[in-house]
Order: structure tokens, then C-alpha cells, then sequence
């Protein structure tokens, strides 16, 4: 007989794939923070 609901071990990855997915654009963002950071530090320095 087929569960009309999913399982819990199936809920469970589906929270924790959501979880992984916003902590990898979290990295991504601070990553991308850190490059802007840098590249207005390099032109900052190549008008000096």
C-alpha cells in the first residue's frame, strides 16, 4: 500500500538539501562581498 504523505526520512532531506542550498548562498554572497571589497581596494590603490 503506497503512503499518500512522504516519509519522515524523506522530509527530513528535503529540509536538509533547503538548509545546504541557503548556506551555500550565504557563502556565495560573502564570498562575492569579499571580492568587491578587494577590487575597490586595487582601484582604490591604482589612483594613489
Amino acid at each position: 500500500m503506497r503512503m499518500l504523505y512522504p516519509s519522515n526520512k524523506s522530509i527530513i532531506f528535503y529540509i536538509r538539501r533547503l538548509w545546504d542550498t541557503q548556506k551555500n548562498i550565504e557563502v556565495e554572497e560573502k564570498w562575492a562581498l569579499k571580492k568587491e571589497e578587494q577590487e575597490k581596494k586595487i582601484r582604490k590603490n591604482k589612483l594613489n
